[in-house]
């Protein structure tokens, strides 16, 4: 991955660590495409996604890694990172319950799941503050008929539906 690791140092605008991403990330789907069991390929391509801010398909790669390794707690903690960066805190609160299914003493997932829950919990107070309805309500307080989610969330970013073994 020399690719990557010449893009690591580079300013987060720069066309020429744009341009090393975007062949690293090329790299590792071919990778990928050739041996589509591979864990290490869809961390790194991760990685790669991560660096490059593009949340939606770093959260559509680990999706897939999760469905290789559905034991390991990391990548729910991972794919929990990448819902959070991508604002949506639901999702990410979901995957730590996953990660804490799996693994009920896990100390970062234990920790991260408060962290989430004080944003939720700032969020909607930030919301209720400036009027708009706190995302969960039923009653659909503080929004009109025919408004879209003030988040933005789309189908391609919800949860995966893993079954965990027990």
């Amino acid at each position: 991955m020399t690719l990557y690791a010449q893009a690591l140092p580079m300013e987060v605008n720069s066309p020429k660590r744009a341009e090393l991403l975007d062949q690293s990330a090329e790299i590792l789907k071919k990778v990928i495409e050739s041996n589509p069991q591979s864990l290490d390929a869809h961390r790194k391509l991760m990685g790669v996604y991560l660096l490059k801010q593009d949340y939606s398909n770093g959260i559509r790669t680990m999706q897939d890694a999760i469905t290789l390794s559905p034991e390991d707690p990391k990548l729910f903690i991972t794919l929990a990172f990448l819902y959070e960066h991508s604002g949506s805190f639901e999702y990410a609160s979901a995957m730590l319950d996953q990660a804490l299914a799996l693994d009920p003493n896990h100390k970062l997932a234990k920790e991260y799941k408060i962290a989430i829950k004080q944003k939720i919990a700032q969020r909607n107070m930030d919301q209720l503050h400036e009027g708009k309805e706190i995302e969960g309500n039923p009653h659909g307080q503080g929004k009109s008929h025919g408004q879209s989610d003030p988040h933005g969330k789309s189908a391609e970013l919800s949860p995966i539906p893993v079954e965990v073994k027990k």
